[in-house]
């Protein structure tokens, strides 16, 4: 059941991957080029020699989509996914995405199709923010990586289904911005067939302040996705023990002032920007420009047929070892591969460049370089393709885990976003090895920063990732607040049996404890500040900054306003 729900969120995925795949094969049609690019036929169908607008019109085109995506991800999807529902905010990117796309085939005035091709990546992002996070929390932590990865397969699919589509003389190019239409109407028709995110269901409750805490809700798509009563009490109970302390809502700042969230935040970001940086959205996006351009032996929409293929292959294998080999292993391996390849596709796309006309090896190297990029397709599929959406939708807590996804979806499509719109310009000004030989250098980086920073999460449970990147109680500064008086205090009248003794409501633990200093209030902080520690005392008239432990910070106000903190 659990295969099956996964399954057919994942068609959200095909969104983006039509996307990418129509992209690069529509802007080489006739019709597109004819309707679009004002000058020659031969300066419109040369990727080195496209004149000076028409270059930046292709590099908006592919690149606004990506922008919107990343408006969809932070503005509008953490809210969504939050207060509604993972579901919800899936149909609710899937209902934008239809009305992005289909105006995308007709209109012909640039200023118009630009501001479609933002709308639809506003829907993409949201799917693609929401998707991973439904999918890790339903997800049993044995089949979490693999599960993950549906997402990543079905975008390959999506791509592979765009580039064959547009090798048939029949579908022009309005035809291709049409079909991501298609897979946003199956996930909007059909997301709410399917059980709500266990996890979502208890926190919402909590927050809500249902009487039951969404126990209830909770259990019954536990009960559905594992298949029996006891395997669904057993990890209710589990989600329940690690939600105690999470079911108040985090800030926003408490991504970068909890060491531990600042750091998970940081890799889940890194990542992200890495993967665009290994320059797969340049065989992706303008993939059949580039192949055109380097003179490679077979029509470039037949060169993308054959890419997103082994792309495709390089997907299933990662998703049979990602949880047998783990998700650091994968992206050092394929980083290193992908520097093999990329490096060699470089050296070739520089020879056939330099090669005359009638060379004999001209041919060769063409076939040769199609096989390094093939290569070099099925190294980022077997483990840069999906870990990157795998990895951050996994490590962080729930209290964090809306904002902290948002910010590293908004990550990827920034930087999908800026690889998007330079690819045309670097070509343009670099040629293809140029444009090769910086991808090299980035992978060489990505290799290292990986190495140095990333830490395995493979077999976790998603309730395990402190233990791993350090517990989020880790201490909290607690902001300076005014003094408040302890008459009648001395240090034997408020120990700290007198304070649990007091029938007074308990403070969040977020709030600090203010003292007005003095002799007696001296010893009574030395004597109850356990697990923190005063950073100074204070006179009359001044403040205290106390650094306190959250999971054992409580305050207690007496009725002679009293306040102190065990």
């Amino acid at each position: 059941r659990v295969l099956g729900v996964v399954a057919f969120a994942a068609v959200g995925g095909v969104l983006f991957g039509l996307d990418q795949g129509n992209w690069g094969g529509a802007i080489i049609k006739e019709g597109f080029v004819s309707a679009f690019c004002s000058g020659t036929s031969e300066e419109c169908h040369d990727a080195s020699q496209l004149p000076e607008e028409y270059t930046q019109f292709l590099s908006l085109g592919s690149s606004l989509l990506q922008f919107g995506a990343a408006i969809g991800a932070v503005l509008i999807a953490p809210a969504c996914a939050q207060r509604c529902g993972r579901q919800e905010a899936m149909f609710l990117g899937s209902l934008i995405t239809v009305a992005g796309c289909i105006p995308q085939a007709i209109v012909t005035y640039i200023p118009h199709f630009l501001c479609f091709r933002i709308l639809s990546g506003i829907g993409v992002g949201i799917v693609t923010y929401a998707l991973p996070m439904f999918v890790s929390e339903i997800a049993p932590a044995e089949m979490r990586g693999v599960l993950g990865c549906f997402m990543q397969l079905s975008m390959v699919c999506g791509t592979l289904v765009a580039s064959m589509l547009n090798c048939q003389q029949f579908v022009g190019y309005q035809l291709s911005f049409a079909m991501p239409a298609v897979p946003a109407v199956i996930v909007a028709t059909g997301i709410f067939c399917f059980p709500t995110s266990p996890r979502f269901a208890l926190v919402q409750g909590q927050r809500s302040g249902r009487p039951d805490g969404g126990d209830e809700t909770a259990w019954k798509a536990l009960r559905y996705l594992r298949g029996s009563d006891a395997a669904a009490d057993e990890e209710l109970a589990l989600i329940k023990e690690s939600l105690v302390e999470e079911h108040a809502d985090a800030p926003w700042s408490a991504l970068w002032r909890n060491p531990s969230i600042r750091r998970r935040v940081f890799l889940a970001n890194l990542l992200q920007w890495m993967q665009q940086l290994t320059g797969v959205n340049a065989i992706l996006s303008y993939g059949p420009a580039i192949f055109q351009t380097a003179e490679v032996p077979l029509s470039a929409l037949a060169c993308a047929v054959v890419t997103n293929s082994f792309n495709l292959v390089g997907t299933i294998v990662m998703m049979l070892v990602i949880d047998r080999l783990g998700r650091r292993f994968l992206l050092l391996g394929g980083a290193a591969a992908m520097f093999l390849f990329m490096s060699l596709s470089a050296v070739l796309a520089y020879n056939i460049s330099s090669a005359t006309e009638d060379s004999p090896y001209r041919a060769t190297m063409g076939w040769c370089l199609l096989a390094c990029i093939c290569l070099y397709m099925t190294s980022f599929a077997v483990a840069w393709g999906g870990v990157p959406w795998v990895y951050p939708s996994e490590i962080f807590p729930m209290s964090v885990k809306e904002k902290a996804m948002s910010t590293s979806v908004c990550s990827q499509w920034s930087a999908n976003f800026l690889i998007a719109y330079i690819v045309p310009l670097q070509v343009q000004s670099w040629d293809v090895y140029g444009t090769f030989f910086f991808y090299t250098c980035c992978l060489a980086v990505t290799f290292c920063l990986v190495y140095a920073l990333i830490p395995e999460t493979n077999g976790l449970e998603l309730e395990q990732m402190d233990a791993l990147f350090g517990s989020v109680d880790s201490p909290l500064v607690i902001p300076i607040l005014p003094i408040i008086s302890l008459p009648h205090a001395d240090s034997h009248a408020c120990s700290l049996a007198g304070l649990g003794s007091m029938s007074t409501p308990t403070l969040p633990s977020y709030q600090v404890t203010v003292i007005r200093a003095g002799d007696s209030t001296n010893s009574l902080m030395g004597s109850i500040f356990e697990g923190g520690r005063r950073s100074r005392s204070s006179t009359e008239g001044d403040f205290l900054r106390q650094r306190v432990w959250k999971s054992t910070a409580r305050v207690f106000m007496s009725r002679s306003g009293a306040v102190a903190l065990y």
